[in-house]
């Protein structure tokens, strides 16, 4: 809110400064010239103690240039202090014939490309109003050659050509430094932001490094135990062959268990399994769907409930990623739920695309778990063999697809996620 929002200072206030400074030096000198050249009997004293005070509050000013951030409220009070100097100054001096009146516009100007609409609007009313009373209450220009004072109005239009010069070219030099000092703070910010992804890149792959070694390691020792095993089987004279196959094969099993096991891992780790593929070949729901019941365990099939459109439903998809994409997702609501509560999936027709919702009862979440699920590398299952990466890659998918993954889960009740993808 205006007022309360701190500005960058190293931007903003070094140029307000110098401007000031600029903007006193003129007026100083628009009433120097005046004076000698045009004749004019001007109030020095009370002129002087105006332009004390801004030269006052300038020095303020500067002593806050090491601040790492300037309120509005601060900013918006000098520009308004400098509006009523202004409006005293040309009140003094003639009051509307006085062309120093276009000066309104610099703070103006300043206000509008550093606080925005409000005091903007705030400062042009101000400027507006100090003018108006100028026009109600001014000293009128004096002039000690009776000569010069009946050519008032070509002296006015002159001035004018005079001030308007001086503001524009304030207006051109606080805008264009400006510019400068925010682009030259872009480029700063996108060589930090350059080197904040470069870091976050490295700590990701440092994270898939170490979440492989650690969860690679478990079944590749069990791996080389079995492979022991096998050898010491082979080498005992004293088992029969039978015995001795029996127990090989056994040990085979546990091995071939555990290299799915490792490659399940790496899956979750490159994400080909649910990467965008290049190809979009079109299929059919229920077909894909068919495939998903098939793959999952038969006790965990049985009791999956699905909900389809009546309709055939063409998609123009990657079949393969977002079957893998569902299958996750239906694993993780069978891995929540009790062996013998069901699931649901059901697809349903919205406008612009399809639905995906699957649905458990199972243990749900709480809400700081929630906001964390979808992370790379969180998970809450218990033991090894999982990356956190299935719902990651699930919005990851969703995201490329041009859709969108929502969760939601109550602790003791359920969860519930949804895929939106457009028209397919």
């Amino acid at each position: 809110m205006p007022g309360t929002s701190a500005l960058s200072s190293s931007v903003v206030l070094p140029w307000l400064v110098r401007l000031r400074w600029v903007s006193l030096a003129v007026m100083l000198v628009g009433a120097i010239a005046a004076s000698r050249w045009w004749t004019v009997r001007l109030p020095w004293s009370p002129l002087l103690a105006l332009l004390a005070t801004m030269a006052t509050t300038n020095v303020a000013l500067t002593s806050q240039l090491r601040a790492t951030s300037l309120r509005r409220g601060l900013l918006g009070s000098v520009l308004l202090l400098d509006v009523a100097a202004l409006t005293g100054w040309l009140a003094l001096a003639g009051g509307p014939i006085n062309p120093f009146g276009i000066v309104y516009l610099v703070g103006i100007t300043i206000a509008a490309s550093t606080l925005g609409l409000r005091w903007a609007s705030g400062i042009a009313l101000a400027s507006t109003l100090g003018y108006g009373l100028t026009f109600a209450r001014h000293r009128p220009l004096d002039f000690a050659d009776p000569l010069l004072a009946g050519r008032v109005l070509s002296l006015h239009l002159f001035g004018m050509w005079v001030a308007l010069a001086a503001a524009a070219a304030l207006i051109a030099y606080f805008v264009s430094r400006m510019s400068e000092a925010v682009e030259e703070r872009e480029r700063a910010l996108t060589e930090a932001r350059g080197a904040a992804a470069r870091s976050d890149r490295m700590a990701a792959l440092l994270a898939l490094g170490a979440g492989a070694a650690h969860e690679l390691a478990t079944p590749l020792n069990t791996i080389s135990i079995v492979a022991g095993e096998i050898e010491r089987v082979v080498a005992d004279d004293r088992a029969t062959p039978a015995d001795a196959l029996r127990e090989v094969a056994e040990h085979a099993a546990l091995v071939r268990a555990e290299v799915a096991r490792c490659t399940h891992v790496l899956d979750q780790m490159t994400g080909r399994a649910q990467a965008l593929d290049a190809d979009t070949a079109t299929a059919t729901l229920s077909d894909l769907l068919d495939d998903l019941r098939q793959r999952l365990e038969p006790n965990q099939a049985a009791r999956l409930d699905l909900t389809t459109p009546i309709e055939p439903v063409p998609l123009t998809l990657p079949a393969e990623a977002l079957r893998q994409v569902l299958l996750s997702l239906v694993r993780n609501a069978f891995d929540a739920s009790s062996p013998s509560q069901h699931v649901s999936l059901a697809v349903t027709r919205e406008p612009g695309g399809l639905r995906f919702t699957v649905a458990d009862t199972g243990s749900g979440m709480r809400d700081d778990v929630v906001a964390r699920a979808g992370d790379p590398f969180f998970t809450t299952k218990p033991g090894g063999g999982n990356l956190g990466l299935g719902l990651f890659l699930a919005r990851t998918f969703a995201d490329q697809a041009g859709g969108a993954l929502a969760l939601q889960s109550r602790l003791g009740a359920g969860t519930t996620v949804t895929l939106d993808l457009p028209s397919c």
